[in-house]
């Protein structure tokens, strides 16, 4: 999973767009969050909150009980739409009509019968080589069919690319078909709920792989900026406090705390109710979601369809919490794909896609306290390790910085692979503007040479922070690591 690498890359890439096409993608519902400046992603605090995840409820389960990311959390954490139309629609198995159509490009897959998904490189390369229009204005859009047609194209390569890479990561290089059609119309693109499709993907994430992974698939900052809000947990500093989305206020730094023994003394430190004091001023998204904040619903994001259970977090909500008795269903996830050559994902669950249509269920409780739910919970989970503080936090901590160390020279290494991929395609286009200089209609465009400049010094300034924060972390190892050499010799001599 890339998501830290490759944001800066789609943050560049959108600020190389031509000041139209940057306009089209806010008025999609994306400047918001594309206009998030990137910074450290923090991979012990999202694996301390992601291993308490549970399957089965679909929520984080703490010693103090269930909670769990909202629609109300991602409105105002990203920026983006939590209402609208549902992110759902059809799926297939081969992409090659529509990804040769809408983004001039060859899809690949395991098979033949297989073509979901485009290669990163070829992608990027794409991006960068583009000839766009020079000084394209509104007034000169729509005028030329073929003109109109390849900066549609354009803008649709960046889509995928940013949702892909950014918005919807996922494992892997490769960046996947899935949104295709519905970026075939790019004027309804704006009316579609992202963010609740943003939250359905992580919801389907977390409930994938060993509960170990340092990162999470979405945008790879929000379950880290929720997590400073209600825990509070992490190093971070305030930088912009009245920035929206909440997301750009904050600065990550590296950290040596033991998330895992922090989490067992939150308790008196939980806010449970952290956006009670904040309005809505300039922030649409707030209020046009507002109406969905309190309620059960089904979240779509295609074939990640997930259920979220706001009844089992009513303290988020300002009511007291009651413990709910009945076999909660679990979410479709992305199981259910299979081989299936095409797949309407409204038709195959349509009890889902009707609960969103009408807006999902009112959350309301009539307990008087929360005694009833914490006796019931600790019945229930008393038992798993996240109830018992852990003795000594210091090991734990070891592991968990010799882990991120890990991941930053993974980093550092997909980095200097993306900046060789970057160049060589320049060297490319470079080479073919020469050849063809004789019939071309002149030289590239200046958003791409501009676009090109910024991707460069995006990935070279990743290279920069990387290598800074593995000599910032394998201090901060070497440190604990004679910390506990220390501890262990004293014991010794006391023994």
């Amino acid at each position: 999973m890339r998501p830290r690498t490759m944001w800066p890359l789609v943050a560049a890439a959108y600020q190389g767009l031509p000041d139209f096409q940057k306009e089209r993608v806010r008025e999609m519902g994306f400047g918001s969050v594309l206009e998030i400046e990137p910074f450290f992603i923090d991979p012990p605090l999202i694996q301390a909150v992601r291993e308490r995840w549970d399957r089965a409820s679909r929520a984080f389960l703490f010693p103090w009980g269930h909670m769990m990311p909202s629609l109300e959390d991602v409105a105002r954490i990203t920026g983006l739409r939590v209402d609208g139309e549902a992110v759902t629609g059809v799926t297939y198995a081969d992409y090659t009509d529509l990804a040769q159509d809408l983004l001039g490009l060859e899809p690949h897959g395991d098979d033949l019968g297989d073509r979901r998904v485009v290669g990163r490189v070829t992608l990027l390369g794409s991006l960068g080589l583009a000839k766009r229009a020079a000084g394209l204005a509104r007034a000169a859009y729509g005028q030329d069919r073929t003109e109109t047609g390849r900066v549609d194209r354009d803008l649709r390569r960046f889509l995928v690319f940013f949702f892909g890479k950014m918005l919807f990561t996922t494992k892997g290089d490769d960046i996947h078909c899935r949104f295709l059609e519905i970026l075939g119309d790019l004027g309804r693109v704006g009316r579609y709920a992202w963010g609740a499709a943003l939250l359905a993907h992580t919801f389907a994430d977390l409930s994938t792989g060993t509960g170990r992974e340092t990162t999470v698939g979405g945008f790879a900052p929000f379950l880290q900026v929720w997590s400073y809000h209600y825990l509070p947990l992490g190093r971070a500093t305030v930088v912009r406090p009245d920035a929206v989305p909440l997301a750009r206020r904050w600065l990550p730094l590296v950290s040596t705390a033991t998330y895992t023994f922090q989490l067992e003394v939150l308790r008196q430190h939980v806010v449970w109710e952290p956006y009670a004091d904040q309005d809505d001023v300039d922030q649409p998204w707030v209020v046009s979601g507002r109406p969905l904040f309190r309620r059960d619903i089904w979240v779509h994001c295609l074939n990640e369809i997930e259920p979220l259970r706001l009844r089992l977090a009513a303290r988020t909500l300002g009511l007291h919490q009651g413990w709910c008795e009945e076999t909660e269903p679990r979410g479709i996830g992305k199981k259910t794909r299979g081989k299936a050559k095409r797949v309407d994902w409204r038709t195959r669950f349509p009890e889902q896609y009707a609960d969103w249509q009408r807006g999902g269920q009112l959350v309301e409780s009539d307990a008087s306290d929360n005694i009833a739910y914490l006796r019931h919970f600790q019945e229930d989970y008393g038992h798993h390790d996240f109830m018992r503080p852990e003795r000594d936090g210091r090991n734990t901590l070891i592991d968990q910085l010799q882990g991120q160390l890990a991941s930053t020279k993974v980093q550092l290494i997909e980095a200097r692979a993306a900046l060789e991929t970057l160049r060589a395609a320049q060297l490319t286009g470079e080479r073919a503007d020469t050849a063809g200089a004789s019939s071309s209609r002149g030289a590239p465009a200046p958003e791409v040479a501009s676009l090109q400049q910024q991707l460069s010094a995006a990935v070279e300034r990743a290279e920069r922070d990387l290598l800074a924060r593995s000599e910032e972390l394998r201090d901060a190892l070497a440190c604990e690591t004679d910390t506990a050499a220390e501890l262990t010799q004293l014991r010794s001599q006391l023994t």
